[in-house]
């Protein structure tokens, strides 16, 4: 199992991609976010709500919370349950006092890596997938 704090990062940095999400879909109903961008539905840049705001770039979006920042790609097949050292560390970092055990951000990347030798995390096997997901439910 992840390090119950890694976990705690995951869990929190995911329940924010799926916030935006169901904004997203309050906002455009089912059309895929990222379709409705480069379709011209929506704008590359806006509102989700009052405090949340939202930017498109490449495969992904930035969530912007009046508090914090969250990265995310859409991974393959709509997946929007991944993650990578580089979005974790973003998103600890603009959330400092939440997660003080990753102030240094060389223990998360211990943490880190040792849930990918220990397969608690892992990439999909599909040549097109550079996102790490959680590989058990515990």
């Amino acid at each position: 199992m992840c390090s119950s704090n890694l976990k705690t990062v995951i869990e929190c940095y995911l329940a924010d991609v799926r916030k935006g999400m169901v904004l997203f879909k309050e906002k455009i109903g089912d059309t895929h976010p990222l379709s409705a961008w480069r379709n011209g539905g929506l704008p590359q840049n806006g509102k989700l709500s009052e405090n949340i705001e939202y930017e498109f770039h490449g495969i992904g979006c930035l969530l912007i919370f009046s508090d914090h920042k969250v990265d995310f790609d859409f991974g393959y097949g709509g997946r929007i349950d991944g993650f990578d050292l580089w979005r974790l560390s973003l998103f600890v970092e603009s959330f400092s006092e939440k997660y003080p055990y990753y102030k240094n951000n060389d223990l998360l990347k211990r943490d880190f890596e040792l849930s990918v030798k220990k397969r608690d995390i892992g990439k999909l096997d599909n040549p097109h997938c550079n996102l790490y997901y959680c590989l058990h439910d515990n």
